[in-house]
């Protein structure tokens, strides 16, 4: 069979011109082809043409010679010669025969003997081409029906012959002792299936099938996965695909353990002419042990996850994102996410040109182990923003905004945990000009003025332990803010290299605000200081905290950009304040006149260095409170990398201070064409030291299969999850399938 399919694959190549014309409509459908020495209609042959054409009357036989062509109807057919007998209706070809139909399978052959309209016949030997480069090679093919393609003996495989070695055993290849393709169907069935790896057999079946390459979605049993896993045990999965309708399809997988038993999860999604949607639901009737270690026994557990969005009009959008669980370990055992807290949204928003609103409620499920301040049931909030066009306001543009926010919360939890009912109304104007002073300054005027209106209960009182005072508020507090930011680029041209220095300053005066911790907080609980909000007009992520009084922020960026590909940019710079503000908490690098040291650095060597530096440094000591780094070098063969992290913070369980220090390092290696050979180590040096997850993976991967092997440890320590080891395997045919550990 492979002495058959390396002559026929030769008989490709040199067709290989009459496959791309037959592969483009225009050659036969969109236009009528040049006109060759003879070219005319036969009664059952609508359309014949060739180098030279002949009738025997005698004999009612029709000879064609020489870059024969035919089309009836949605088939196409090529070779060096043909013979059509008018009086029984048979077209025999000869010669680098290639027939292509409407969906794009090419089949080849030396001989094919056909009826006229070429759907039933004979072929002594053939191969056909799939549209994405798959081939079945078969011995005494037979067609009948315009639909059915059997063969006594075939090979199929998605997989190119070896260049060098068109003799080289394949690396997968399905053998049959009699295989059938069902154009209609798109199906490939065998009897007698024998699955061959390198020529070595490796599954035996009496039959197997499975959908032709042409196939996009089909109903059926997909890819199969397991695992032994140290949590549920033995693990077995087996998705079923059910293609309900083009726009709407489901996704039912049972999962099968030693531990669990069974769990359902099913995926279904649809797609509208205006919108869509996308649900993701499981249970499971399992064994649970709460984050207290308190048993309590068999009960229903699972999830739901889904999003949907309806474009009711060209401006109006409105849709919701659901997420929740039964309970806090569910999720990260089963693997399906690993998010602490779960936001769960309904929307509807207006676009009207550059202005937006949008009307929100949200509802959060915190899954973090451990007492948690209760989180806030949104209804609704409100925000409608307007800007205007560039230059229509004092050569600037305007900006507009109004928001309402109502949260509430739960009453049924310790004191400590309770938190603020809030009720805030808020209005915001700004105007924004960039102009060039001389010398090439970049100046940006920047101003802003808001007022929030505040009226809360049971907010916490922040002059004692958390939950042991509250107190309720009602205060209106106006505020502006005015910006100025000057940037002097200076570039120069250098032989092989271009180099920008940048100096940047920004002037921010607004007065200073020492009623925040007063308030209630919603949106303004993480302070990260960093090189990226050096230059914002405020460091709090929300407007709830108020970063207020005269302050400057400097800094300077530096970038050489070689012609080669290389480059080098750096940025850093640090914030003076006129006086300290204590609305920053200890620890956030801003809490003092001066602020802490920012910047980072990038260094990218192309192609076989890459350097990324960030830090955050105390201004007074010169000790880093934060330290980033990623580096990465050499090149397929083999390349390192290294990812560390030192960061000082605040417990959000504990409210203590604590240093996080962490690295993880490793390696990859393609020490051959298509195998790739990687390992990487997290490591823990504080608050507590040790290992935390150990990989180890050998991956095999060309056009046509995929395999590999990971060796995994794992010694995070999570809710519901055991630790330790695990073996994953996968192994994938194209357009068959196969076997995934996971």
């Amino acid at each position: 069979m492979n002495e058959v399919l390396s002559r026929l694959l030769k008989a490709q190549s040199t067709a290989a011109l009459w496959v791309v014309l037959l592969c483009a409509p225009s050659t036969l459908q969109a236009q009528t082809p040049p006109s060759p020495k003879s070219a005319r209609p036969l009664a059952a042959l609508p359309y014949v043409a060739a180098d030279y054409m002949s009738m025997n009357n005698r004999d009612n036989i029709v000879r064609a010679i020489g870059h024969v062509e035919v089309a009836v109807n949605d088939k196409r057919l090529r070779a060096d010669e043909l013979t059509y007998n008018k009086l029984t209706g048979v077209v025999t070809a000869h010669g680098q025969v290639a027939i292509k139909d409407a969906s794009g399978i090419v089949l080849f052959s030396d001989v094919v003997e056909l009826t006229s309209d070429l759907r039933d016949g004979f072929i002594d030997k053939a191969a056909l081409l799939f549209p994405d480069d798959s081939r079945f090679i078969a011995h005494d093919v037979q067609r009948y029906g315009g639909r059915y393609l059997i063969a006594a003996r075939g090979i199929y495989s998605s997989c190119a012959p070896c260049e060098t070695d068109p003799d080289r055993p394949l690396m997968w290849q399905m053998k049959g002792r009699r295989i059938t393709h069902d154009s209609e169907k798109k199906d490939v069935i065998y009897r007698d299936a024998t699955l061959e790896i390198l020529g070595v057999p490796v599954f035996y079946a009496p039959y197997f099938s499975h959908p032709d390459p042409t196939v996009k979605r089909r109903q059926g049993f997909l890819s199969p996965s397991g695992a032994l896993d140290n949590t549920l045990g033995v693990v077995l999965r087996t998705p079923y695909y059910f293609d309900m309708a083009p726009s709407t399809d489901l996704i039912l997988t049972p999962t099968f353990s030693t531990k669990d038993k069974l769990q359902l999860m099913a995926n279904w999604r649809y797609r509208f002419n205006f919108g869509e949607m996308n649900w993701n639901v499981s249970g499971t009737q399992a064994q649970f042990i709460n984050e207290h270690g308190v048993d309590r026994g068999q009960r229903f557990r699972g999830h739901i996850n889904g999003t949907t969005r309806f474009d009711v009009t060209e401006n109006w959008r409105m849709g919701s994102n659901i997420s929740l669980t039964t309970d806090k370990g569910y999720l990260p055992r089963y693997d399906i996410s690993s998010e602490d807290v779960l936001i769960n949204r309904l929307y509807a928003e207006n676009f009207q040109g550059r202005n937006y609103g949008v009307v929100n409620g949200f509802y959060f499920q915190d899954l973090r182990p451990g007492a948690q301040l209760a989180e806030p049931t949104v209804l609704p909030e409100i925000r409608y923003t307007a800007l205007g066009e560039p230059g229509q306001t004092l050569g600037g543009r305007w900006s507009l905004g109004s928001a309402l926010l109502v949260t509430t919360r739960q009453r049924n939890v310790p004191a400590h945990e309770q938190g603020p009912d809030t009720r805030r109304l808020s209005l915001d104007g700004g105007w924004e000009r960039q102009f060039i002073l001389p010398a090439g300054f970049l100046t940006t005027l920047s101003g802003f003025t808001r007022a929030d209106i505040y009226w809360a209960d049971h907010v916490p009182d922040p002059n004692q332990p958390l939950g042991a005072g509250f107190s309720n508020i009602t205060k209106i507090r106006p505020f502006a803010q005015a910006d100025v930011t000057v940037r002097n680029p200076l570039g120069r041209r250098g032989q092989g290299y271009q180099q920008v220095i940048e100096p940047i300053a920004m002037l921010s005066l607004a007065p200073n605000v020492s009623h925040n911790t007063t308030l209630p907080n919603e949106d303004s609980f993480g302070v990260e200081f960093d090189e990226t909000n050096l230059f914002a007009s405020s460091r709090f992520s929300g407007v709830d905290r108020l970063e207020g009084g005269a302050r400057v922020a400097y800094g300077l960026r530096h970038a050489v950009m070689a012609d080669n590909g290389w480059q080098i940019d750096m940025i850093g710079g640090q914030i003076f304040r006129l006086r300290r503000d204590d609305n920053f908490a200890e620890g956030t690098g801003l809490n003092e006149r001066f602020s802490d040291i920012v910047g980072r650095v990038n260094f990218l060597l192309s192609p076989w260095l890459t350097l990324n530096y960030g830090f955050r440094m105390d201004h007074g000591r010169f000790s880093f409170a934060r330290q980033g780094l990623y580096a990465a070098g050499g090149n397929d063969l083999f390349r390192p990398f290294v990812n560390f992290l030192y960061a000082k913070q605040t417990n959000s369980l504990t409210q203590q201070a604590e240093t996080v220090e962490e690295a993880t390092f490793g390696f990859s290696s393609k020490f051959a064409r298509f195998w790739n050979f990687a390992a990487r180590h997290t490591h823990a040096f504080k608050p507590t030291q040790g290992p935390r997850a150990t990989s180890i993976s050998l991956t095999y991967q060309d056009e046509c299969f995929t395999t590999g092997i990971t060796l995994r440890e794992d010694n995070t320590s999570r809710l519901d999850v055991k630790t330790g080891r695990s073996i994953l395997f996968h192994l994938y045919l194209k357009n068959i399938g196969g076997l995934t550990t996971q």
